[in-house]
């Protein structure tokens, strides 16, 4: 088991006014396959934010939950973790304009990190209804990958040097949250 530090990866909050609306592409094709996309299977994805093109960060979330990363953080991704993601060039209008300096991040490693047990703790809702808590434990280990996304919440998580790799570059528009949680 690895002893690096997870962190789970996100957009940072910024309200839905800085969320890019998907307008075709991707509803017909699930990032969430974890498949690699040979070039001819590749969608041709439009997205339309309502902000300043020189405004937007680095990293931006669509309103499907997937990453856009503006093309000078892909390198940084396919130097560290080249195996493990696919970088897909996107549309995005903005209100300046058309760009297309953006890439959807496909995640290609899934599996299993966060895991649900039953408790035996419940809160009763009404007379007639109970809400059952269940606790949730995070699997520290990505098996050598430098970034996953988990199965189930498809969350993204990454490991620690990774993490400081994208801070060292002073990438815009993500936050980091450590996971602290272990499974026995």
């Amino acid at each position: 088991m690895s002893e690096e530090r997870l962190y789970r990866l996100e957009a940072e909050a910024r309200g839905s006014a800085w969320r890019a609306r998907v307008l075709t592409g991707i509803q017909r094709f699930r990032f969430y396959k974890g498949e690699l996309l040979a070039p001819k299977d590749r969608p041709y994805v439009v997205l339309s934010i309502s902000q300043d093109e020189s405004s937007l960060p680095d990293v931006l979330e669509t309103d499907m939950g997937i990453l856009l990363i503006h093309e000078r953080v892909g390198p940084i991704f396919m130097k560290l973790c080249p195996y493990d993601i696919q970088l897909v060039r996107v549309e995005l209008h903005t209100s300046t304009g058309k760009t297309d300096r953006y890439c959807a991040l496909n995640v290609l490693r899934r599996f299993e990190i966060e895991h649900l047990e039953h408790s035996n703790e419940y809160r009763p809702i009404n007379s007639e209804r109970l809400y059952f808590l269940s606790n949730q434990t995070v699997q520290m280990n990505l098996y050598g990958h430098m970034i996953a996304q988990d199965l189930n919440s498809q969350r993204f998580y990454v490991t620690e040097r990774m993490k400081v790799a994208l801070q060292g570059r002073m990438v815009t528009g993500l936050s980091f949250k450590q996971v602290k949680e272990k499974t026995a």
